[in-house]
């Protein structure tokens, strides 16, 4: 199994005060055991470093940097390629709830999903 990981997920799993903190580990710890492929985008490491170090701490976001870098989390990255893909599933599909931009460049290639 695959699993996209966004911010929320990432921020609930570092900051033990959030409100689902317990829920997120609990889940991890449910999906390693499973032995799921993570994934991610460079687009949501982005805004989890800027959020764990305003709701935590710049040191928080530098240790959660350091430890996605020795991670198995394969990081998707955005080129001006996949960018120019995704803005043209956006503009095609507006009865489609795409609510996160970010993410169309993981659904280009997937044709079944627009079928």
């Amino acid at each position: 199994m695959k699993v996209f990981i966004d911010t929320s997920a990432f921020c609930a799993l570092t900051i033990p005060k959030d409100q689902y903190n317990s829920t997120a580990k609990n889940l991890y710890k449910t999906t390693l055991k499973d032995k799921v492929a993570f994934y991610t985008s460079d687009y949501v490491l982005d805004e989890v470093y800027t959020l764990l170090k305003t709701r935590g701490s710049h040191i928080t976001s530098i240790k959660f940097m350091d430890g996605i870098t020795k991670s198995n989390i394969v990081i998707l990255r955005v080129t001006e390629d996949t960018e120019r893909a995704a803005k043209i599933i956006f503009r095609r599909f507006d009865d489609k709830r795409l609510t996160k931009f970010y993410r169309l460049h993981q659904l280009r290639s997937d044709k079944s999903i627009w079928d």
